[in-house]
Order: structure tokens, then sequence, then C-alpha cells
């Protein structure tokens, strides 16, 4: 007997999913979104973390790092003594610059030493990937970068020129590798990738030595931890002992650049995961809702005649129970396809932008199992009210004709003009008056799509003001020389002997100790002319600011991370040079986007340095005419370490937003579009369920169906329209959260809000919307008036 119960049941069921497939259909496309997400996100996130560690411990990437200017090999011993240090690999590492073959531009490299031979145990190991590791005292051979390599289209057995120590010698590249200081390869001093001008080579110790005069010393320095050994002390020993050799500080994994901006993006991931999938799942909390609560409105008889013939409360309640259960499974059998297909693509794109020998995807069983707990949590949520609703309804109340809603004049019934509007527009008024709550929810579900879309479009409008302010406001030089060692000002004149140079400034840069208090901070700081032209002092918003005349111009993440403000003074220790130390006055701070940065007028760093001035680098503007010809100066001029091309910094960059936030903006916009089509559709369809008599009567009262039409669709066009305003602004309470979890020391999202934007997550909303309504019209089209008037249905 109940076996045949529960059969009627479910027969019952299934036949409610048939009729309203489109509707459950819509609810489940909107938990697969939300789970897909959620899918994706914490695989990708597992992924990096998994690779990420993997690749560091097989080529074991160092835990505390150091640059020098030249020590005795013997202290590398002295090292290995410190408490702590579980091992040591000293290097010899210069800046130099190439002619790449094809490569119009001079190029820059970073020449690391390796160990003559590939067993040889070593920190930050090399993964050959393609052709094979340098022979052993080969004064010639290098492994190059991969990035490198395929940007510029070169193999194994190819050569490239280079100057070194004021020399030119030709390398043959035999191997192509990777290694796990370089997941995310990038110039010093820049912040942007720039494959086709930046790369990093691997050259034998002995070479390396030779070609450097450096036998017998080096000049970088990797340490491994105990795993209990302090950081910190380490640290500080590291620095005592070696501070005389031109030590630069020692710092952790937290300070190295390329794990930095891979472990930011595996915290943007992280912020990703939480966020999307909570929208859609509360989207189909809200849709299961609604849906329910009308059905169990009309089915009330229903209701009645099953508990007459004993079926129990919670039987029933089991039954409708399932119209929320089996779309939301579905959704997790969407979702999660979707979400191991998106991850894997993800990954790719990753792959492309972090360089990995063996990425890795796992998806974890768990997080599937995740997935079905919130998203069955979220159809429990949805449906509590309904079922509750169904165990409690007495037979007979049931069987009983709901009592009629009791209406009363409403607030814009009293106002004079309202009386005036045609009937429809009446209509439409009231019905949305007179259900508020049901109206609010849909609005906010129609705001929510808006603000998904907004935030969405927000980070690629905020990385394309970045690239304005860097390349457009900020930097308006052509080519950026760095030198090898600090040169006179007397540079200056050769400089601007040379043809075609139209415009030359020069910098000084000091890697320093800042501190206050109990806090201290390894900052370089950059000295510029008082009234610079061709790198200018911009903040966030664009606007430009000079370096002050007395003290020191601080960035505002610097100075927070210092706790001063201005008026403060800093103690900084300088670690170049004589070592002077003194204090100085913090003048103000300035919201930069990149980085951490310290800014003195020239004169100022040359005074605290106490010497008669030096430079570190040139910025030069050239007249196009004659860029070819400076270029193949560039290739060959002695002294130079690295040479940056803003033109080619920005080409690079914006090629890697293009394709990176393209994917993620369309992503976004399929599934804001999903979501705006269930809440729209739903509602419209609902609505159409819920006021079918109330339509067919008017029609044979003698409206059109074109009148019955706009009072139905009129509806859904007053809530998505009144969506919008709400939407844009939380879409924008939405993109500061967003900013302010992605901040950090290396860059920070400019609040950004273009028209483009607002007009992008209109369009989208707008066309949704439509193509919603059109499916509800074509429902109108075949209202049979006679059906309609029989049944409640």
């Amino acid at each position: 007997m109940v076996a045949r119960e529960m059969h009627t049941l479910n027969h019952k069921l299934l036949f409610g999913l048939r009729r309203g497939l489109t509707q459950m259909a819509a609810v489940a496309a909107v938990v697969a979104c939300g789970i897909a997400v959620f899918v994706s996100m914490r695989s990708v996130k597992y992924s990096l973390e998994a690779t990420l560690e993997a690749y560091y411990a097989r080529y074991r990437f160092a835990d505390v790092f150091m640059q020098l200017k030249r020590a005795p090999g013997y202290m590398e011993g002295a090292v290995s003594a410190v408490p702590g240090v579980r091992f040591v690999t000293s290097r010899v590492v210069a800046d130099v610059t190439l002619d790449v073959p094809g490569l119009p531009e001079p190029a820059t490299a970073r020449l690391i030493s390796i160990p003559e031979r590939s067993g040889e145990a070593s920190l930050n190991a090399i993964a050959v990937v393609a052709g094979r590791y340098i022979e052993p005292r080969s004064l010639n051979e290098v492994v190059a970068s991969r990035p490198f390599m395929e940007a510029n289209g070169l193999k194994p057995g190819d050569r490239i020129r280079v100057v070194i120590n004021g020399r030119l010698k030709e390398l043959r590249i035999v191997g192509t590798g990777l290694s796990p200081e370089y997941v995310y390869e990038v110039q010093p001093g820049a912040f942007f990738p720039d494959s086709r001008h930046f790369g990093v080579l691997w050259m034998g110790r002995t070479a390396m030595e030779s070609a450097l005069d450096m036998s017998g010393a080096f000049n970088d320095l990797s340490v491994a931890l105990e795993r209990d050994a302090s950081k910190e002390d380490v640290k500080m020993e590291l620095d005592r002992l070696l501070g005389r050799y031109g030590s630069l500080g020692a710092y952790g994994r937290d300070e190295q650049i390329s794990d930095r901006f891979i472990s930011d993006e595996i915290r943007q991931v992280a912020v990703q995961v939480t966020f999307l999938p909570a929208v859609f799942l509360l989207a189909a909390v809200f849709l299961l809702n609604i849906i329910l609560s009308r059905m169990v409105n009309l089915q009330r008889e229903e209701i009645g005649v099953l508990k007459a013939m004993g079926y129990r409360g919670r039987e029933i309640g089991l039954h409708y129970l399932g119209f929320a259960l089996l779309p939301a499974a579905a959704g997790v059998l969407g979702g999660a396809v979707g979400g191991v297909f998106l991850g894997r693509g993800l990954m790719r794109i990753y792959s492309e932008y972090y360089n990995f020998p063996d990425p890795l995807y796992l998806f974890r069983p768990a997080d599937l199992l995740l997935a079905v707990v919130l998203s069955f949590a979220a159809a429990l949520l949805g449906a509590a009210s309904s079922v509750r609703r169904v165990t409690a309804l007495p037979p007979a109340e049931a069987m009983r004709p709901e009592s009629p809603a009791l209406y009363r004049e409403g607030l814009l019934d009293r106002l004079r003009f309202f009386g005036r509007m045609p009937v429809p527009v009446k209509i439409i008024v009231r019905n949305l008056e007179r259900h508020p709550w049901k109206s609010t929810l849909s609005l906010a579900m129609v705001a929510l799509a808006v603000a998904i879309l907004f935030a969405g479009r927000y980070a690629y409008d905020a990385t394309k003001w970045m690239v304005h302010v860097e390349f457009g406001e900020k930097h308006r030089e052509d080519v950026t020389l760095l030198f090898n060692n600090p040169m006179p000002p007397s540079i200056a004149s050769s400089l601007k002997s040379g043809e075609g140079v139209l415009q030359d400034e020069y910098y000084r840069e000091e890697p320093a100790r800042l501190s206050f208090r109990h806090r201290s901070k390894r900052q370089s700081i950059r000295g510029l002319p008082f009234r610079g032209g061709l790198q200018r002092l911009v903040d966030s918003r664009g606007l430009s600011r000079t370096v002050p005349p007395d003290g020191m111009l601080l960035t505002t993440e610097l100075a927070s991370a210092l706790g001063v403000e201005a008026g403060d003074t800093l103690r900084v220790d300088l670690l170049h040079g004589r070592q002077r130390s003194g204090n100085v006055l913090v003048a103000g701070t300035i919201d930069e986007i990149l980085g951490l940065s310290a800014y003195m007028q020239l004169e100022g760093l040359n005074r605290l340095a106490g010497d008669d001035g030096v430079v570190n680098g040139a910025l030069l503007k050239i007249d196009p005419a004659e860029m070819e010809a400076r270029y193949a100066d560039f290739k060959q001029m002695p002294g130079v370490g690295g040479i940056m091309l803003l033109k080619a910094l920005r080409k690079s960059f914006d090629e890697l937003i293009e394709r990176s936030m393209m994917t993620s903006t369309i992503i976004l916009t399929v599934f804001a579009c999903v979501l705006a089509f269930a809440v729209v559709y739903n509602g419209a369809r609902i609505s159409l369920s819920e006021r079918s008599r109330e339509l067919a009567g008017l029609r044979i009262l003698g409206m059109t169906k074109g009148e019955i039409s706009f009072i139905l669709l009129g509806e859904q066009a007053v809530i998505t329209l009144g969506a919008l305003i709400p939407g844009y602004l939380l879409g924008i309470l939405l993109s500061i959260l967003l900013a302010r979890s992605l901040n950090s020391d290396l860059y920070r999202m400019p609040l950004v809000f273009t028209v483009w934007n607002v007009l992008f997550a209109y369009l989208v909303v707008i066309s949704v919307s439509m193509l919603s309504g059109f499916a509800i019209w074509r429902r109108l089209q075949r209202l049979d008036l006679v059906a309609v008037l029989k049944t409640r249905e």
C-alpha cells in the first residue's frame, strides 16, 4: 500500500516537473552556474597550490635570498654554520644586454650561474623542458627560459650575442628551461612581463666567474631553512655576516617578486570561491521559494484530497520537496561537469601566464561533496516555507477555496493624476503595490544580475586605467637604461651626444632600510630631479605630484606598513656605498597604483649618501626616425645591464590583459545572463499562471491581446528598469569590496567606473529581459480563454 502511494506521488512529481520544465530548467541553470564557479575556483585554487608546492619541492626553491656586491667563496661555509640553515647555494648573477636574431630592439637577460653538472644539488634548480643541460666547463653554452624562447621563436642550437662586463660574447642556447625562482618572469624594476625583450639565461659557474672576473667569489645567495628555524633570526645573522660585502639585506619568499605574484593570484581565486557561488545559490533560494509558493497555492484542493485519502503530511511535504531537490540535483550534475571544464580552461590560462614545467589540474571529490551540500541546502531553504505550509494544512481547510485577497485603496489611488492613467497602467501599478514582498525580491534578483555584470567589467576598466596611468601619465620616456654600476652625472653628456636623443633624465636608486619605532622595511629610495619631465609622480586618480624639495615622499601603502604620517621622521640606513645613516622627514604620501616606493629629490639623496652624486639609470625620449640606429648602439653599449622599452612593455601587457580579461568577462556575462533570464522569465511565468483567469476575463471584456500582454510584460519591465539603479549601486559596492580584497603591496585596484561599464550592464540585462518577455508573449498568444475560465490554471 505504501509503495503504491509513493508511486502515485512520484508519478505526480514527474508530471509536475514536465509541465513546469522551463521553470525548473531555469532553476537548475542558476544552481549549475553557482556550482560551476564553486567547483572550478576551488579546483583551480587547489591545483595552483599543489602545482606550486610540488614545483618548489622538486626544484628546491629557497626560503631566504640575498644579493651582494662581491663576497669571498669561503663565506658560503660560514653561512652554512648559521643555526637553522639547512642548505646554501651561492651564485654569480648579472644583468646583460642581448642582441637577439630577428629582434630589432635590444633585449635584456638575467644571467645566472648553475652547477657544471645537472646532477649537482643546488637551490633554485632548473627544469630543462627541451634540449639539454650545459656541458661541464663550457664557456659559451646557456639554457634559456621558455617564455623568452617562445616569444622570440628561438630553439636549442640558436645563438645570441651578449655584452658581458663590457665585452661582446656569442652564446649558444642548448636547452630551454624553467625555474621556481621565475614562475612569474618579469624584468627587475618592472611589474609587467615582456617575454620578447627579457629572459633568463643559465650559464655554468666557471664561465660566469671568468666572464665577470668573479673567480672564487659570489654576489647572490640562496638559503633553505630547517623546518623549525626562525626565518627572522636567520636573516638577521646573514645581515651581520655579509653586511660588509655590499649586502642589500636578506629577505624571504614573501618579498621575492615571483612568489608574491603567484601567492596574490591564489588569494584572489580564494575570494572568488566565496563571492559568486553565494550570489547564484541565493538566487536559487528565491526562485524555488516563489515557484513552490505558487504551486502550493494553486494545488490546495489537491493537497486536501491527498490528505483525505490517507496521505500523511510528511509524505506530501517530501513530494513537494522533490520539486526543489531534483532541479538542485540536476544543477549539481551540470555544474560539476561545467566546473571541471571551466577549471581546466582556467588552468591552461594560468599556465600561459605563470611558468610551470608540469601544471597539475586536480579535482577533489570533497569539493563535489561540498557543492552537493550547498546546493541541497539552498533547495531546502527555498522550499522550507512551502513544505511547512503543506504539512500543517488541515484537509478541511485545504478543500475550501482560499480566501480572496483583501484589497484596499493604495497610496497611488489617492493621487489625482493616477485616475487619468490608462487602465492597463493602473493594473500594473496596483499589482506591484499589492505584492510588495514579491516585487521587491524580483527586483533584488535582477539587481544582482546587474551588479555581477558591473563588478565583472570593473576589473577590466580598473586594469585599463592602471595601464593609462602607468604608461600614459607617469612614464613618458621611450627607453630606460639600467646601469650595471652607479655612474657619475657626466654620463649625461655622452648620452646626449647620440643623434636622435630628444630628452634625457637621470635618477638615482639607493637600497635602504627604513625604520620607524619598532617597524622597519627594506626599500629602495629613488632620487628624481625636482622638476621631472619624463617620469612623473602620478596618483591612482591620475593627478600629478612633484618631488618635495626636502624630505621623503612615500606611497600610501608603504607609509601604512611603517606606521608613519606626514611630519614624522624616518630612520634611513643606506645599504650601499658608505652605508651612511640619517633621519629624514616624511614630507607626504602619494596613492600610487603599483608597488611600494619612496622618493626624494636627487640632490637630497646625494647629501644623504654623502658623495658627489651618482646615477643608476637614464630615461630617454628618442626621435622615431633615429630609433633603429639607437637600438643598434644600445645592443653593444658597455655598462648597461638592462633596457626597458615602454612601448614593448605596454604591448605585451595589453595582449595579456585582453586575453585573460576577455575570458573572465565572457564567463561572468554568461552567468549573469542566466541569472537575469531565470529571474525575469520565472517572474513573468508565475504571474501568467496566477493571473491567467484575470487576463482571460479582461480579454472577454474587450481588451486586445496587445493590452493584456502590456499588463503582464509591463510589470516585468517595471521591475527590470527599477532594478538598474539599485544594481549599479550594488555593483559599485561589490567593486569596492573586490578592490579591497585584491589590493596588495604589489598593486592597488583603482576605483574606476566608466560609462561603457554602465551601458554594458544595461544592454545585457535589457536584452535578456526582452528575450524572456518574448517567450512569455508567445504563451500569451496561445491563451485558451475557455479552458482558462474553467479552471484555476
